[in-house]
């Protein structure tokens, strides 16, 4: 394959797959030109860091109803126009999406205009952008068991989530005198984990835990002022963590939201952990992520509603003292993962075009 479009937008979840997919058609044609179409989200940044060439495209909702449906179908058209430009400036041999509404106009030109093309869904419940494209695209791939008969079977392969090639080589050192927690909520954080965090920190340091937490840019500076306050160390706080594939090395145990990316970062690195799912997700699908490491044994599950400083602190002190438990939930965990899920994806999308 020598030229290549993915697309996606809004938060890590649907990004970083893209770029593992991008990176994996490089590495088998270092000369193939791959091209990443998106909205105004941190994708523009992360593409080009990446390497890739990257052009904006307007993205909005693909469902509403009265005039926000109206508009909807505007902004959709719109959208459609601008990505069949793209689409027939750039020439590519195939098109994949990842999600989130700025994949959906330009899989939906790609299929108009008879390229190949693809989804890749994320989660265990599908998001709606996917769920309307899935009738339209030759193929979907898909990071769970469709158990939900969301697509037609015929398309579907099941493939795991693309990791990032670094996550994925991270090996976690084993240290038995160790207790390191890592704290996630997501590329954009997550402020109920944070407070409650805070909250257990008086417990968490008389147990000697150590911690390193991604806040979110937007919690970082609150976040920082509160470890200070109780004696914390503030350095130990970061907006985003660039160095994940080091911070997953370093982790004992991790607490954190239930998004496709991290279900599958945590498996590939043997991370065991405590989930807390967003309780606002679409058809609450980081619940449904979450319940399947919980059902191996690979993980605890907690609801946020129940996130208080003494549950927090009491069962993430208890397992980071019990080294044969958190053994055998790293055991578990790496079961789940699926390393060659990019080099799958990549192998449907050249089958796609040999067909």
């Amino acid at each position: 394959m020598s030229r290549l479009v993915v697309t996606t937008g809004g938060t890590g979840g649907h990004i970083f797959p893209a770029l593992s997919v991008a990176a994996e058609v490089r590495r088998r044609n270092p000369a193939a030109k791959v091209l990443f179409l998106g909205g105004s989200g941190p994708e523009g940044a992360l593409a080009e860091k990446a390497g890739l060439d990257f052009q904006a495209l307007p993205a909005s909702g693909v469902l509403g109803k009265g005039v926000k449906g109206l508009l909807s179908i505007f902004w959709v058209a719109r959208g459609v126009v601008k990505a069949w430009a793209a689409l027939r400036n750039f020439k590519p041999e195939a098109v994949i999406g990842f999600g989130g509404y700025a994949g959906f106009c330009p899989v939906l030109a790609a299929a108009l205009r008879r390229i190949p093309c693809a989804v890749h869904e994320q989660n265990s419940v599908p998001g709606v952008t996917n769920r309307i494209l899935g009738k339209v695209v030759d193929r979907v791939f898909v990071s769970f068991d469709d158990r939900f008969g969301s697509f037609p079977a015929v398309k579907v392969t099941r493939t795991g989530n693309p990791v990032r090639a670094e996550i994925a080589a991270a090996r976690r050192s084993e240290d038995n005198g160790r207790r390191n927690l890592l704290i996630l909520g997501g590329s954009q954080g997550a402020r109920a984990i944070n407070d409650a965090v805070v909250a257990a920190l008086p417990e968490l340091l008389a147990a000697r835990v150590n911690i390193l937490h991604q806040t979110g840019a937007a919690d970082e500076a609150r976040i920082r002022e509160a470890y200070a306050k109780a004696g914390a160390d503030p350095q130990c706080v970061h907006g985003f963590i660039e160095g994940m594939a080091q911070a997953y090395a370093w982790a004992d145990l991790a607490l954190c939201r239930a998004g496709a990316s991290t279900i599958f970062e945590l498996a590939a690195t043997g991370t065991p952990s405590v989930l807390v799912p967003f309780p606002h997700a679409a058809h609450d699908h980081q619940r449904v992520n979450a319940e399947h490491l919980a059902h191996l044994g690979a993980a605890e599950l907690i609801d946020q509603k129940e996130l208080s400083a003494p549950a927090l602190a009491a069962l993430a002190v208890g397992l980071l003292g019990d080294t044969a438990r958190l053994a055998s939930m790293s055991r578990a965990v790496r079961t789940f993962a699926r390393p060659e899920a990019a080099s799958r994806i990549a192998d449907g999308l050249e089958e796609l075009l040999a067909a």
